[in-house]
């Protein structure tokens, strides 16, 4: 996999430019972001285990909550063959219905609450919560340009036309410009809809709420209270 200042290399070799080191980590920082937020690319799972007789559960150090894609448990003890279940989130208000009898979590102050059907497991089974977030990019600096990017290499050459498109705009070069950014596009626009045939066609939204002829008896609601010892 090609290093930071490979890749630096690479596009001096492309387009030949009078600009600094510096400057050019400027705009491949700045585009590298940009990738990111568009591509979501997912950061290595936070994990925990899940606790005997307990809802509450603090948010691990590292974690962003407004970064969290999903998080998803452990539904069995099998440590042969284990099954994953999706948890859903809700949110924590006066308005929000719950059912007791489903997987879920919600967050209160610094912790996750983890609503599992039946209660939470009476005795530690080695069940374990994983929580996937969208990863970040490390900064490029004149420190690190030795190491190998953040961004996953079948990315690296968007991120390297991405860098191209801003060197030529600097320089007002229009054609090289709109060169570098249609080939860009063309490259993110596929990606983008892979990984929409990808997602499921219709998405279904979590039923939190009652419907007509549910009663308060047939439906549990939760009620969310932490005791501070």
């Amino acid at each position: 996999m090609a290093t930071r200042q490979q890749i630096l290399d690479d596009v001096d070799l492309r387009y030949r430019n009078s600009y600094t080191t510096a400057q050019k980590i400027v705009w491949v920082n700045e585009e590298e972001r940009e990738l990111f937020e568009i591509l979501e690319i997912d950061s290595v799972p936070y994990s925990f285990e899940i606790v005997a007789n307990q809802y509450f559960y603090p948010i691990p150090s590292g974690v962003e909550v407004d970064k969290i894609k999903t998080i998803s448990i452990q539904s069995n003890n099998s440590t042969t063959d284990p099954s994953f279940t999706q948890l859903p989130f809700k949110r924590n208000d006066d308005n929000t219905y719950a059912d007791e009898e489903a997987y879920w979590y919600t967050i209160v102050e610094d912790n996750f609450f983890i609503n599992i059907p039946g209660g939470p497991v009476t005795a530690n089974a080695g069940r374990d919560v994983y929580i996937y977030l969208d990863k970040e990019a490390t900064e490029w600096n004149t420190s690190n340009l030795t190491a190998e990017p953040t961004c996953p290499k079948k990315y690296q050459e968007i991120l390297k036309l991405g860098l191209l498109a801003r060197i030529a705009a600097a320089r007002k070069d229009e054609a090289m410009r709109n060169n570098y950014v249609s080939e860009r596009e063309a490259k993110l626009d596929d990606i983008v809809w892979n990984m929409r045939l990808n997602e499921p066609e219709w998405p279904q939204p979590i039923d939190v709420g009652y419907k007509v002829g549910d009663s308060y008896g047939s439906r549990k609601v939760v009620v969310i209270t932490q005791t501070t010892t």
